[in-house]
Parts: C-alpha cells; sequence; structure tokens
C-alpha cells in the first residue's frame, strides 16, 4: 500500500501501524496512474492519479493494464496475492521489503518474465505517518520491483538523477528460464 502496515513488535511505542510512502520516492519514480493500496484515512500526497482504498479492494479490482502502477501491498498475510498481481499486470513498480527468502519473492520477482529490474536501496527508506511527517528508517530493507520496460526506464532514469541511490540489477528477457535451469538442476540432484 502506499502505505506499509506492519504488525507491531511494541504495541506502546507508537499508536499506529501504518507507514506512508516518502513522498521523496514517489516524485523520483513517478508519475502513476493507479496506486491500488492507499491508506483508507488517504495521504497528504498523491501518489497516483486514481489512488484505491481498502474499502475500494485494490486486490480484486481490475488494475487496466495501461494503467502504470505503483504498488506499495499492505505487508504480512495476502502479500502473495498482491505480489502475484502486481507480477502478472506487468506495468508498474512495487515497493516492498527485501524479503528474498520467501516464496512470494522467488515466484513474483525472481521467476516471472515481467520482473525488469530489482533496485535494493543503499539504506533503509524513512517512512511518514499518517501526517506525513518522516519517521526513523524501516526496521528492514526494501527493495523497488519493475514490471514491464517503462518501470525499468523509470528505475534506470531515478538512479542516473541520483534521486535513488543503492543497487539496479537489470533483468534481461530469458531470466525465468535461466531460474528454471537451475531450479530443475536442483530438484534433480535432491531426486537422486
Amino acid at each position: 500500500m502506499s502505505a506499509l502496515t506492519v504488525p507491531l513488535r511494541n504495541p506502546n511505542a507508537t499508536t499506529t501501524t501504518t507507514w506512508l510512502t516518502p513522498r521523496s520516492l514517489i516524485e523520483a519514480l513517478g508519475p502513476f496512474d493507479l496506486d491500488p493500496a492507499t491508506p483508507e484515512s488517504g495521504m497528504p500526497w498523491r501518489t497516483a492519479t486514481r489512488m484505491l482504498r481498502p474499502s475500494d479492494n485494490g486486490l480484486t479490482t481490475p488494475w487496466p493494464k495501461e494503467s502504470f502502477v505503483f504498488h506499495n501491498p499492505p505487508y504480512g498475510k495476502g502479500m502473495g496475492e498482491w505480489m502475484a498481481k502486481a507480477a502478472q499486470h506487468g506495468n508498474g513498480i512495487t515497493l516492498i521489503f527485501a524479503r528474498t527468502e520467501t516464496g512470494y519473492f522467488h515466484q513474483n520477482v525472481f521467476r516471472h518474465p515481467n520482473t525488469t529490474a530489482i533496485f535494493f536501496f543503499a539504506s533503509r527508506l524513512k517512512f511518514s505517518d499518517a501526517d506525513g511527517l518522516e519517521k526513523n528508517a524501516a526496521v528492514s530493507p526494501s527493495v523497488a520491483i519493475a514490471y514491464g520496460e517503462k518501470a525499468r526506464g523509470r528505475l534506470v532514469a531515478a538512479v542516473n538523477a541520483g534521486t535513488i541511490e543503492g543497487r539496479l540489477i537489470l533483468l534481461g528477457t530469458d531470466q525465468a528460464g535461466v531460474w528454471q535451469k537451475g531450479a530443475k538442476s536442483r530438484s534433480r540432484k535432491k531426486a537422486a
């Protein structure tokens, strides 16, 4: 979601679990046509022309193929469904924690043919509270995933402009096939 929602380890530490995507990141990578996961209470800045709230159910609402999507899904249960929808849509940028060991990351990032680039931020992002005030760094590192050539181009442009810092990995059209070959080799070894 344009706001990251995470379970709290210490419920007394804060009164909210909603953290808004940094405005500077939206400005660096935008503009966007659709944000399917905006907080119900809204945001102090726009992330896209059309912003869906939980009551609009961005997961079941169709995403027009021509819409360039900014996607920061709700974290936790259901992440795999959100990631599958973004990957299948194939035209946008997804911002999530860099949980590269998860099944949804392997299935919808590493294995998916629509993935054109992966950007690992040099430091942890600082999300904002519901009032738009920047807070401490996130609990985990973040990654931006490009689905489609337009998204890849936006990440490349932002890196070249110096508006985002980190490591950009550009992927070719054959990365899914290469990964699958590696997976088959591993499964053969297990069978032996």
